[in-house]
């Protein structure tokens, strides 16, 4: 695993555990099963949120409560009641989506009953940016019992790839059986619709709803059952009413069918401990297909121990509750998963108190610092007692080097001819270079020739990195970003000015392009692509240009029929596209500058022309001393064409033509000009967000002025691979997290979204995991729909579909 590894530390954050808040007894944060707590980053520099649901149990007249914290749960405040009725004691699950919280609550007690009372709600807790807190929705009713002959209850609540909301609960019979029953909303959580049930258990049941990569996998159990623990999986791009048949998990049955912590692995699996009916815990890894064998954790037997688990990056962190004099004398501990092997149990809490059942937030980043868990503490078991708090503290370890040559990765969703491994790895070099940091004999960086990616003004002002930005003449209100649709099936190409979406089915062929015209919510088989489609560029009168390969050939070509058709191909030999940002568009002409993968060596690179709307092209200049074309970008106002290339010292720059691309100037060299996304503001500056992999040339947002001057305005976590106007005014920007290089900070895995009104002051708004550690991920912003709607390409994002790609639709929200 790369980030943080998490060794322990000698000693735990504190002696014993922290009291929080009052509650009704030790087993105050039943459900086991349940997620009482989540973790939201908010933006605008602010500390993390957590969330989390209490049930008070009547304890100073409380019912279910939500609580926030931004200390890391060291202190809690109220946001407000779920549900005040403590007569009623309901518990919660909690999902974050975004900024926002999804939640299901039904009633959990060591005793059930029929009852009327027993329904189960679902409700949205909205985020207000402004006031910075969660204000509930309206509660919709799922599950309705409506009279006094059964009961539901442990609901539980997945999101699953398509965005779609499922919740399930448990039916009890008049006899005394249960019904595992199951709910999916495919409208935000507005109405929900009863789907097949799901199993049928002899006495109360209890299990587990996960959403796993492109499935949803359901695993059951019941009390005293001592029978084999059941499942059925279905796949996300199934039928809604289609599951899979019942079938036996693992041949041991889980206590009370509920006693049990899972989370998704990040891979298409998931970690389970549980407890079985002989009252000792147990692990298996589930890995998308069957779990594997079990591992002892804890073999004390005991009625009350239970676990809750955490992730980080691949370790995962067991906490659960050990008796030392039964109903009396517990201990909090906590054990490691880590490379496949446990550690030994280290002790968080001592003290001679009753310790009930934990909850503990499912990831967390792996930046983190702690790991905490809390539990109910109380005298003994029979008395009144609080939640109260403990936590681990890890320590990081750097990540690995990479040891490649700095250039800027580019996935294009699989290879071609052998000649190029895509899908979010560097290009081949045509060799490596032994961790020497040398690239064909050329040293890099050269740490003293730059600082800061900047040189020397020569407009009458100082012109050095880092000072005040010249304003442009205008500004935009700050504004934020809101997810409203999620694609986990296919790749985006393109987005013309008509709002359509062409994309690439994930399942299908390169060459079979498929097009959205309701924003990216449905697709439809559009045509050939004239071979496999590696880049599309959709230019300002609908025409559209794409770089293809046939038999290893790459061609330059275009469509005048939205892609149904392709035509008047221009042989490249072995040269691709960098990505859309290789063409560009002046005037009545077009422009489309070459990236070569093929040599580590510097090539001719050539820029092409056509006047002709794409029909004809031909070769408007020649560069020499590069080795990649990375990207173009005009200026509308005065008609220059800017440039950047790549990628050792020596091959890197951005270059500058006034006069159509025959004859270019040089505004910036070495390594600091690696570069692939930029925009031309109104004043002729080139905002340029900077794609380097290695240190001392840290990514930062740059401007350069056609003088030669050259600011930074910011430094950045990770290489910008998009930057783009938004509708309205304002800019956003999407950083990458780097396999390669030395310039991610240890733990950080996000690929992150910042958003500007004026150019200056930016803001991170969003984030994403990276799903592989040895991958680029991005999340990239493609295009803009006529609703002023962004359109987010991911690769290598968990949560998304095959090698994590797919795309959101994000609103500006101002």
């Amino acid at each position: 695993m790369t980030g943080l590894a998490g060794a322990l530390l000698a000693a735990v954050l504190a002696a014993g555990g922290t009291s929080l808040v009052p509650v009704s007894g030790g087993n105050a944060l039943t459900l086991p099963a349940q997620r009482h707590i989540v973790r939201i980053e908010t933006g605008s520099g602010r500390a993390p949120t957590w969330l989390v649901a209490i049930q008070h149990g009547g304890r100073d007249g409380k019912g279910l409560v939500l609580y926030r914290s931004e200390d890391g749960l060291r202190t809690v405040r109220r946001v407000a009641d779920i549900q005040s009725d403590a007569t009623h004691t309901d518990r919660a699950e909690l999902l974050a989506v975004g900024r926002d919280v999804a939640l299901v609550y039904s009633y959990e007690g060591p005793k059930l009953g029929p009852s009327s009372r027993h329904d189960v709600w679902f409700q949205w807790w909205r985020y207000q940016s402004g006031s910075d807190t969660w204000v509930p929705q309206p509660a919709v009713r799922v599950l309705d019992s409506p009279d006094s002959s059964t009961g539901y209850s442990r609901a539980l609540l997945a999101r699953d790839s398509r965005g779609r909301l499922w919740v399930q609960a448990f039916r009890l019979e008049p006899d005394g059986s249960s019904t595992a029953v199951v709910s999916v909303s495919t409208d935000g959580g507005a109405t929900f619709v009863r789907q097949p049930d799901l199993g049928w258990v002899k006495r109360r049941g209890g299990g587990r709803l996960m959403s796993v990569g492109t499935k949803l996998v359901f695993f059951y159990a019941m009390h005293d059952g001592f029978e084999p623990t059941r499942m059925r999986v279905r796949n996300d791009s199934d039928p809604l009413g289609t599951w899979g048949p019942v079938r036996d998990a693992f041949s041991d049955g889980i206590y009370h069918g509920a006693a049990l912590s899972a989370v998704e692995d990040g891979r298409g699996g998931l970690h389970l401990v549980y407890k079985d009916e002989t009252e000792r815990l147990y692990y298996r890894h589930f890995d998308g297909t069957s779990f594997g064998a079990r591992v002892l954790v804890e073999g004390t037997s005991d009625w009350a121990m239970q676990a809750a688990i955490t992730r980080i990056g691949d370790t995962l962190y067991v906490f659960y509750n050990r008796m030392r004099v039964l109903n009396e004398h517990y201990e909090l501990r906590v054990r490691v998963l880590r490379d496949g092997s446990f550690g030994s149990a280290v002790t968080l809490d001592g003290n001679t108190t009753f310790k009930g059942y934990p909850n503990a937030v499912a990831v967390l980043p792996e930046e983190s610092t702690e790991v905490p868990c809390l539990f109910g503490d109380a005298p003994d078991a029979a008395s009144w007692g609080t939640v109260s708090r403990v936590a681990l503290a890890v320590q990081p370890q750097p990540p690995p080097d990479g040891g490649t040559d700095g250039g800027t990765p580019w996935p294009d969703g699989g290879t071609d001819g052998g000649t190029g491994t895509d899908g979010g790895t560097p290009w081949p070099d045509g060799g490596t270079d032994g961790g020497t940091g040398t690239d064909a004999g050329t040293p890099w960086p050269d740490g003293g020739t730059t600082t800061d990616g900047g040189t020397p003004g020569t407009d009458g002002g100082t012109g050095t990195d880092g000072g005040t930005p010249v304003p442009d003449g205008g500004t935009s209100a700050p504004f934020t970003l809101e997810a409203v649709h999620t694609n986990t099936t296919h790749e985006v190409l393109a987005v013309d000015g008509a709002g359509t979406v062409y994309a690439l089915a994930l399942d299908g062929s390169r060459s079979s392009l498929v097009a959205s015209t309701d924003g990216g919510r449905t697709f439809a088989a559009r045509g050939s692509g004239g071979g496999n489609l590696w880049t599309v560029a959709a230019m300002k009168n609908g025409t559209l240009l794409a770089v293809a390969s046939r038999s290893g050939v790459y061609y330059l070509q275009r469509s005048t029929d939205g892609g149904r058709t392709w035509k008047d191909a221009v042989s490249l030999g072995s040269y691709r596209a960098q990505g859309p940002q290789s063409f560009a568009e002046l005037g009545n002409t077009f422009f489309f500058l070459e990236y070569q993968t093929f040599t580590s060596s510097s090539v001719p690179v050539r820029l092409w022309a056509s006047g002709d709307g794409g029909a004809t092209w031909t070769v408007r200049s020649t560069l020499t001393a590069h080795r990649h074309g990375y990207a173009l970008f005009a200026d509308a106002t005065t008609g220059a064409l800017w440039a950047t290339f790549g990628s050792s010292t020596a091959q890197s720059a951005v270059l500058r033509s006034t006069d159509g691309g025959r004859n270019w100037t040089k505004v910036l060299g070495g390594y600091a000009a690696n570069g692939v996304a930029g925009v031309v503001r109104s004043d002729g500056s080139l905002l340029l967000g900077q794609s380097t992999l290695y240190e001392p040339e840290h990514p930062k947002l740059l401007r350069l002025f056609p003088s030669g001057r050259v600011d930074a305005l910011m430094t950045l976590p990770g290489p910008v691979y998009s930057l783009l106007p938004v509708t309205g005014g304002g800019w956003v920007m999407g950083t990458g997290w780097a396999s390669a290089g030395d310039i991610t900070a240890p733990g950080d895995v996000y690929a992150r979204l910042f958003t500007s009104g004026d150019g200056v002051t930016w803001r991170e708004t969003l984030r994403y995991e990276r799903l592989s550690s040895t991958e680029f991920g991005r999340a990239d912003v493609w295009g803009v729909l006529p609703s002023g709607d962004l359109v987010v390409r991911m690769d290598n994002i968990r949560g998304f579909g095959t090698a994590g790609r797919g795309f959101q639709v994000l609103r500006v929200k101002r």
